[in-house]
């Protein structure tokens, strides 16, 4: 049993997104090992509940947060990558000093996966992996001309960095120290210096759990009525919303009665409703806005397939919902959806220009349409996925396997 480490900014059971992925794989790493986690002060209360219903022998807590005189300026996400470098600052002293006081085999670059943020933990006197890791993900240039002039000078500083390391001055150090870097997609690992590639092994950070599956699995039931289709997210510009909309546009004329449920809400809304107002599609969209969880996943349970039609995205939760309510998805062949996507269990659209995306979606959802057997056994491919290879059990066995590929190499190099 090795003592490891974790430095997880977010971490919190019962959540999502970054929150779930640093407290799941905590968890599934403490089945083996001795868990320290540092993380954010800010999650001590849902942590310590949760180990008060659930205690883990395993699993110890460090916490901490940067002092509120130097925060004054954050609000929500705003400032919040500014705040997760003073952050992780920080967080190195505690665990530097911490391994003077305590033997640590390993440390785990943990949660906010962004490799051009920085971590300083590659500095701790032990075994460094770093991961799972993204910030490759990026818009492809070929929707460059669509987004917001921000959106663009955030897509060049990531073209540049893998060169000048703008954002992150550490990020070689890190990955010459790393003896391991989980990648969570193609496009980040291409971004790591051909040198170190060698040590990138690929798995996104995000999961559920067998018990979440089983039950969504029950609560299926079968479609009626119009063709429905339904996007779910933040209405923003790298979302590329208007795409679906104007996929919708061309499917009606073949499919009148065919219908788009937007779920979400964001400041691309209004330029969203002229857009369908302008198409003369009011009777096919239905903008839901912001809902709860129970009744979002009730319109991704009423649709025939989800369409995702974001330029970019990691392990979007989005996407595992679908999956677990045995809908196939549209989506772009790249990032994220890459990877999770199931070739039988969906349409992966390969990445165009805008116009050649508009009509590729709308073929897509005309052959679901058409085919309405063909989107029943692409949602069992997708659930069957979900519900095997994308368990947080296999986040456990995968960091397992690194750790014992690790040790089968230490013992050939200390033979004569």
């Amino acid at each position: 049993m090795s003592t490891i480490l974790i430095s997880a900014y977010a971490c919190e059971p019962d959540k999502g997104s970054e929150p779930g992925a640093g407290w799941h794989w905590a968890k599934q790493i403490a089945k083996k090992h001795a868990v320290i986690v540092l993380t954010r002060a800010n999650n001590r209360g849902s942590i310590e509940k949760e180990l008060q219903k659930h205690p883990d022998p395993n699993m110890t807590f460090l916490y901490y947060d940067v002092p509120k005189c130097f925060t004054f300026w954050k609000r929500g996400q705003r400032g919040v990558q500014l705040y997760y470098v003073l952050w992780q600052i920080g967080a190195y002293r505690v665990a530097k000093k911490f391994t003077v006081q305590t033997k640590v085999d390993i440390a785990l670059a943990l949660t906010f996966g962004n490799m051009w943020l920085p971590t300083l933990m590659h500095k701790l006197p032990c075994r460094f992996i770093w991961g799972p890791i993204g910030g490759g993900e990026g818009i492809p240039k070929e929707l460059w001309s669509h987004i917001s002039t921000k959106q663009r000078l955030f897509e060049i500083v990531r073209h540049i960095n893998p060169y000048l390391c703008i954002t992150n001055p550490w990020f070689r150090s890190a990955c010459k120290k790393a003896e391991t870097l989980i990648m969570r997609t193609e496009d980040s690992r291409v971004c790591i210096p051909v040198k170190y590639q060698n040590k990138c092994r690929m798995m996104i950070e995000t999961g559920v759990d067998i018990a979440d599956c089983e039950q969504m699995s029950q609560q299926i039931q079968s479609l009626k009525g119009k063709p429905s289709f339904v996007v779910v997210g933040r209405l923003i510009s790298l979302k590329f919303v208007d795409i679906a909309v104007r996929a919708v546009a061309i499917v009606r004329q073949r499919h009148p009665d065919c219908l788009l449920k937007i779920v979400g809400g964001g400041k691309c809304k209004k330029k969203l409703e002229y857009l369908v107002h302008e198409l003369q599609i009011e009777e096919n969209i239905l903008f839901e806005g912001n809902v709860p969880r129970e009744i979002c996943l009730q319109h991704i349970s009423d649709s025939l397939a989800m369409l995702m039609t974001s330029g970019k995205e990691g392990g979007a939760w989005v996407l595992y919902e679908a999956m677990m309510c045995h809908k196939p998805i549209i989506c772009m062949d790249t990032s994220g959806m890459h990877m999770l996507v199931d070739p039988n269990g969906g349409i992966k659209i390969p990445v165009a220009d805008y116009d050649t995306l508009v009509k590729a979606f709308a073929d897509a959802m005309c052959r679901l349409i058409d085919n309405p057997d063909l989107a029943h056994k692409m949602g069992e491919v997708g659930f069957k996925r979900v519900s095997t290879a994308l368990l947080w059990d296999e986040k456990g066995r995968f960091f397992e396997s690194i750790l014992q590929e690790k040790g089968r190499e230490n013992e050939s190099s200390d033979c004569p």
